[in-house]
């Protein structure tokens, strides 16, 4: 049951990665669509940069969870190398249960903000092209999606160092 858990996170987390590639595949095309037309045709996109920060919001959080899988965070193991395993698996355990605690936390509190910007009709500040002021909360809905899958990649690691406590 639980390797069919962790697997449903890892497609989860595959699939949100590769959501936020193509979103930055986007993002790099209309950005140099942009700079052509800005400086060539002296007819910028209206909007971009407000189309711009939109998308940076969700190509950063759709990848934070793959990394996570992957191991691919900054980590500095400088005083943990010279633990015994048994306090390193408890340490692991123990930075696990704050990590999915703390991330629990934000992905409750960020889709309650996008409940309010739902609510209050919370909109781009400038405005993107001709579609005039754009509402967030799909943002907002979306990187709190992102959110969550990160706290199951979490929870997956939680129980991989429980796991670690339990053998040893």
């Amino acid at each position: 049951m639980i390797n069919l858990i962790d697997n449903l996170i890892l497609k989860l987390s595959r699939l949100f990665n590769y959501i936020g590639v193509c979103v930055i595949l986007f993002m790099m095309f209309f950005t140099a669509s942009d700079v052509l037309l800005r400086y060539i045709f002296n007819s910028p996109i209206e909007g971009a940069y407000e189309a711009i920060e939109l998308m940076m919001a969700i190509s950063f959080c759709f990848g934070v969870a793959y990394t996570q899988r992957q191991k691919g965070h900054v980590s500095v193991d400088l005083l943990t190398q010279r633990l015994g395993e048994k306090k390193r698996a408890y340490l692991k355990f123990i930075v696990s249960t704050v990590s999915f605690i703390l991330c629990l936390l934000i992905t409750w509190q960020s889709f309650l903000k996008a409940t309010v910007a739902f609510s209050s009709k919370e909109s781009t500040y400038g405005g993107i092209g001709p579609f005039g002021h754009v509402p967030i909360f799909p943002f907002i809905y979306l990187t709190s999606s992102a959110c969550l899958v990160f706290t199951l990649e979490l929870f997956a690691d939680l129980i991989t160092s429980l796991k670690g406590i339990i053998k040893k």
